[in-house]
């Protein structure tokens, strides 16, 4: 759920080229498909990591969303 949002979010034209998209949608695909194991290494993490913050930058702060109550805390 969180690696579905975190695509819906960033693929923004707005804030990032076509070539940054694709390597954001692979990324994220990398996570939706990794089923049976986990995937480890941290050069994806870093990655999105890094566009996250230039999106918050790109967009000067965080979005408001409400609460999903289908996430635990």
């Amino acid at each position: 759920m969180l690696a579905s949002y975190i695509l819906e979010i960033l693929n923004d034209n707005d804030v990032f080229k076509p070539d940054t998209l694709l390597e954001i949608q692979t990324d994220v695909n990398t996570l939706l498909t990794s089923e049976y194991e986990p995937y480890l290494e941290d050069d994806l993490y870093d990655r999105l990591a890094d566009r996250v913050i230039e999106w918050h930058l790109a967009k000067k702060g965080p979005i408001k969303r409400t609460i999903n109550q289908n996430l635990y805390r």
